[in-house]
């Protein structure tokens, strides 16, 4: 435990204020996978499916098998299109420093950007055309053992964004780890864009994205054919939103995550859960070798976010 709290101290002090653009990573923070979402995104502990890689690369050790997962969303209504496709392997060799590997692919995107001119016989602007705008992101993790103690992730992204007049790209890396306090008990941190992930655009504008420190606990409880889990999360931030997020002090804002989740013989679940705020929840169905997961996510300003994944293993 001294040690977590350790590797805890070193890496907030490590990710403390840069000079960036705010929300520039937002595109990416929306999360993935249907299950996380039910659970309103507190999945940096655990429970782990097949878009570890994109929640806490660590928890790759954890799948066991060969595993491919997408997912499709309608977030906030038809204003956004979100999908995932992800792939996994367990290494299979317990003496090797890596465990497991995958990569992801992730896009948000969506159309009606008017791109205008200015008429100088009226003195008004007029629509031209509408464009199209994107956020790609292609990942590659990785996941191993310290010590047969820490389960630790690295997440390598490679960044493209179109923003229908201007594009650009961008590199960044993500670290992850697990620590079981108890066999009920995980604790869990990761350090997104750790070395303030940067995007450069065309036209040589570059803007750089502030890393972001998410700490997670995972409690979980078997009895008799159900298991429950409970699971909590933060993403401490270092741009100065202030009354943009949760909770706020100086630089420093928290956004939290809450989630739960009933489980009858490991093949059906029940889940709520809180994003931000926001209520979600869900269901989930595990049978042979499939997973199915829906969720549903309130926005009090914006329409409702509605989630499917699935996933096979073998």
């Amino acid at each position: 435990m001294m040690r977590f709290l350790v590797i805890l101290s070193v890496l907030l002090f490590g990710a403390g204020p840069v000079h960036s653009a705010k929300y520039a990573g937002e595109p990416f923070s929306l999360g993935v996978g249907g299950r996380a979402l039910a659970m309103g995104g507190a999945s940096v502990a655990g429970p782990f499916d097949g878009s570890a890689g994109y929640w806490n690369a660590a928890g790759l050790n954890y799948l066991g098998r060969t595993n491919i997962t997408a997912m499709h969303a309608e977030t906030f209504g038809s204003l956004l299109n979100h999908d995932f496709v992800a792939f996994s392997r367990p290494v299979g060799d317990s003496l090797s420093r890596v465990r497991a590997y995958g990569i992801y692919l992730y896009y948000l995107g969506g159309g009606g950007i008017k791109i205008t001119d200015f008429d100088t016989e009226s003195g008004r602007p007029y629509v031209v055309r509408e464009e199209s705008h994107g956020d790609y992101m292609l990942a590659g993790s990785l996941s191993g053992k310290v010590r047969d103690i820490f389960d630790v992730g690295l997440t390598v992204r490679v960044i493209y964004r179109d923003l229908g007049t201007i594009s650009g790209y961008g590199l960044t890396a993500d670290v992850g780890a697990l620590y079981h306090l108890s066999e009920s008990t995980v604790a869990g941190l990761v350090v997104t864009d750790l070395f303030t992930g940067f995007l450069r655009y065309s036209g040589g504008y570059s803007e750089s994205i502030t890393p972001t420190v998410k700490p997670g606990f995972r409690l979980s409880r078997k009895t008799g054919d159900f298991t429950g889990q409970l699971s909590l999360a933060a993403d401490m931030k270092f741009e100065g939103i202030r009354e943009a997020a949760q909770l706020w002090l100086g630089d420093i804002s928290i956004d939290t995550h809450l989630g739960g989740e009933l489980s009858y013989r490991e093949m059906l679940f029940g889940r709520v859960g809180f994003d931000r705020g926001d209520f979600t929840g869900g269901v989930g169905l595990s049978w042979n070798k499939i997973n199915i997961d829906l969720a549903y996510l309130h926005n009090s300003y914006l329409d409702a976010t509605f989630r499917a994944s699935g996933g096979y293993s073998f």
